[in-house]
């Protein structure tokens, strides 16, 4: 059994472990408060424009109508493509793929002053197929495809965010 000096050194290692700082659990960030409230305008830019929503909420920026808004985004065209980088030398498939999303935004005031012109904000990353792998090549590129439309979300909030502070400070 352990006696009470194993427990005492458990504890001491326990306290020391929970007393790293600045640990949290990834995606749990804390985000000044921002007093907006903005509409998302979406065309063609479903996965995006939704996943946005989402973001803009952690920001504590009010999702309201176009009406009570003030300040009007809108998301559109969004695209994914996908290109063949490498073709393995033994088999002739594909042995690396590049993925791509592309969206086009902008940021507009209530009375329609222009505070982001129209921008395209693409991403693109790249993967390599394991052939051998039980892990099905569909699902791995449903998986990316997720996970570089969250990082263009991550990357377009920011700019949305920065561009209502600046336009604020004025």
């Amino acid at each position: 059994m352990f006696n009470l000096r194993h427990i005492l050194v458990m504890l001491v290692i326990c306290a020391l472990l929970s007393a790293c700082g600045g640990w949290r659990l990834r995606g749990t960030t804390v985000y000044d408060s921002l007093d907006a409230s903005v509409h998302v305008k979406q065309k063609n830019a479903v996965n995006v424009s939704n996943s946005l929503s989402r973001q803009l909420v952690l920001h504590d920026i009010g999702l309201l109508a176009r009406t009570k808004a003030d300040f009007i985004l809108t998301v559109s065209n969004e695209r994914y493509e996908r290109s063949l980088l490498s073709v393995s030398t033994q088999t002739g498939k594909a042995r690396e793929i590049e993925l791509t999303v592309k969206v086009d935004f902008d940021l507009r005031t209530s009375s329609g002053a222009l505070v982001l012109p129209v921008e395209t904000l693409t991403t693109r990353k790249d993967f390599i197929f394991d052939e051998t792998s039980i892990y099905g090549t569909n699902e791995n590129e449903r998986v990316l495809r997720r996970a570089i439309t969250e990082e263009t979300v991550a990357m377009l909030t920011s700019r949305i965010v920065s561009a209502l502070r600046s336009y604020q400070a004025r």
